[in-house]
């Protein structure tokens, strides 16, 4: 199986939030972004949502058309 391509992406974070997710990841052995990934997958678990949510691809699609790209 072939893993996904991976989607950059690029967040403004308070010096707060950011020392905070860097420790939380550091206690978890994760990397910072492999820690938000989790912690998204997670709350999507947890909200009811699964993984991926449902509507990730009709989301994806509208935000390309908005974007003036074709969708997927």
């Amino acid at each position: 199986m072939t893993e996904p391509k991976l989607a950059p992406s690029t967040f403004r974070f308070t010096a707060q939030v950011k020392d905070a997710l860097a420790l939380i990841a550091e206690r978890e052995g994760r990397s910072m972004s492999n820690m938000l990934e989790w912690l998204i997958k997670k709350h999507c678990e947890t909200a009811g949502l699964g993984w991926p949510p449902k509507d990730v691809r009709a989301a994806t699609v509208a935000g390309a058309k908005r974007a003036g790209k074709k969708g997927p």
